[in-house]
C-alpha cells in the first residue's frame, strides 16, 4: 500500500502538487484516526454505564451479591472509571498528536 503511495508521489510533478497530495493523506490519516477515537469512546462509555446501571438496578432491587462478586464488580468498576477519565482527558485537554500533523501539513 505504501509503495502504491510513493508510486503516485513520483507522478506528481510539480513540487506544490507533492505538497497538496501529501496535506490530502495527512488529512485522510486524521479522519481515519479521529473515527476511531470516537469508537473506542463510545465503547468504553457503553461498558461502564451498563456495568454502572445494572449495579444500581441491582441495589434498588434490595438483591445482595456475595462479597466475591462484590470484590470483583468494584475491580471492574474501578478499571472503567480510570478508562472513563482518559477518555474525557483525551476529548478535552489532550490533541498533542493531530496537532502535530496539521504542522507538519504547513510545511
Amino acid at each position: 500500500m505504501i509503495d502504491k503511495k510513493i508510486a503516485k508521489l513520483k507522478d506528481v510533478t510539480t513540487r506544490q502538487d507533492q505538497k497538496h497530495w501529501i496535506n490530502k493523506e495527512l488529512v485522510g490519516i486524521i479522519q481515519y484516526r479521529q473515527a476511531r477515537k470516537w469508537y473506542v469512546s463510545l465503547i468504553i462509555m457503553v461498558i461502564f454505564m451498563s456495568v454502572l446501571m445494572l449495579m444500581l438496578f441491582y441495589i434498588g432491587q434490595g438483591k445482595d451479591l456475595m462479597p466475591e462478586w462484590k470484590e470483583i464488580l468494584l475491580v471492574l468498576l474501578g478499571g472503567f472509571i480510570a478508562s472513563f477519565s482518559k477518555v474525557v482527558d483525551f476529548w478535552f485537554n489532550n490533541q498533542e498528536n493531530d496537532n502535530k500533523l496539521l504542522e507538519h501539513a504547513d510545511d
